[in-house]
């Protein structure tokens, strides 16, 4: 398990206490508001601070999510915060006394700010990876006629593979087998006596 999986688990834990602590508190202060049942049967504070943790829940999945963009993550942060202040002004509205004041705030703003380091440990490994990523060597005309009469199309990701692999090392031994080389000097004999003479006339 790597240790943004962990870090995670730890959000999506502080998630879950904040949830059910906060959810408590919505439904005591809304059932001070004597609102009217949903649908004339389903007490209306008991499913209304359903929308918010829901909410609050469905952001953070969406933030620490692999298969979505960074744009909507970003955009993501919006509820987040939108449902943890609705949670925190619950949490100390129905506070006694400071020290359910100072939890009330505490659990709602940890899971905030774990979710925030999540998607930042999130954006340091995608940022390495991305550095780390080989660069696609490009297909020359050449290669793209060779694919078409092997029939790469049919190919499985497999053999589109080893093909790949078998062709551009074919091609590499040829091109390094034509490749031009240096000429080499042919001997020099060395000049006569005579001719050695006749130079410093």
């Amino acid at each position: 398990m790597n240790r943004i999986t962990v870090a995670k688990t730890g959000a999506y834990v502080i998630a879950g206490v904040a949830a059910v602590s906060s959810y408590g508190h919505q439904v005591h202060l809304l059932s001070l508001a004597d609102l009217d049942p949903l649908f004339g049967v389903i007490p209306s504070e008991w499913v209304t601070p359903l929308t918010v943790d829901a909410l609050a829940i469905i952001a953070l999945m969406v933030r620490t999510s692999e298969t979505v963009t960074a744009a909507t993550k970003l955009w993501a942060m919006l509820p987040l915060v939108l449902a943890g202040g609705l949670s925190v002004a619950a949490n100390v509205a129905m506070a006694r006394n400071p020290i359910q004041v100072i939890v009330g705030v505490w659990t709602v703003l940890a899971y905030i700010v774990a979710e925030l380091f999540v998607a930042k440990m999130e954006r340091k490994t995608e940022a390495t990876a991305s550095a780390e990523k080989p660069k696609a060597t490009k297909v020359t005309e050449a290669e793209k006629a060779a694919r078409k009469r092997a029939g790469y199309a049919q190919m499985s990701a497999a053999d589109k593979l080893a093909w790949t692999k078998a062709y551009r090392k074919r091609t590499a031994r040829r091109i390094d087998s034509t490749a031009p080389t240096s000429p080499g000097m042919a001997p020099v004999a060395a000049p006569t006596t005579d001719e050695l003479v006749e130079a410093v006339r």
